[in-house]
């Protein structure tokens, strides 16, 4: 019986070693290849367009009679659907 737990024990281990080493290449080639492809495709890539913000105004009139009204509209939509999830 130990003979036997011993040799699967033996057996486990090394099977675990082969995978752990089999992954371990795999992730080195697969990380220099996608190095290699960078340098191969980054030098085709097209430079970043420059995207232009029109200016808005930094201070904004404010209606306080709208502004009221929105507020109100949203306080009741909100009070209308906590009352409806209840």
């Amino acid at each position: 019986m130990e003979n036997n737990l011993s040799s699967l024990l033996i057996e486990a281990a090394n099977l675990l070693l082969v995978g752990m080493v089999v992954v371990f290449m795999f992730l080195g080639i697969l990380i220099f290849l996608i190095k290699l492809m960078s340098k191969l495709v980054g030098s085709d890539a097209p430079a970043p367009a420059s995207v232009n913000i029109p200016n808005r105004p930094t201070s904004r009139k404010s209606n306080s009679t709208q502004d009221k009204k929105v507020v109100a509209a949203i306080s009741a939509a909100v009070h209308q659907y906590r009352q409806d999830n209840k």
